[in-house]
């Protein structure tokens, strides 16, 4: 059996952010989707939520919207994960 690599913060949140905005576009946010997407279990996920919500990244843990702060974020993120990926560095 292989064994999974951890995450850090900084993945789960863009991994999570990333999640939630994909999910945005098709309209309601359903917990349930973004617990499978993440690969997370509930309890782990709504810690997260709480606090991304408490870092100004979503709006409220109800609604899961990103923020400007959170789509920022995200973007910030994505430039990372591609300089990464430029630079030959291996990243979960």
């Amino acid at each position: 059996m292989k064994k999974l690599l951890r995450r850090d913060k900084l993945k789960i949140y863009g991994d999570l952010l990333a999640v939630l905005y994909d999910e945005a576009k098709n309209g309601k946010i359903v917990i349930t989707r973004v617990m499978l997407r993440s690969n997370m279990p509930f309890g782990r996920l709504k810690l997260y939520i709480s606090e991304l919500n408490g870092l100004g990244l979503i709006e409220d843990e109800t609604s899961l919207q990103l923020t400007e702060k959170g789509k920022e974020y995200l973007k910030e993120y994505k430039k990372v994960l591609n300089f990464i990926k430029r630079m030959g560095i291996k990243y979960r």
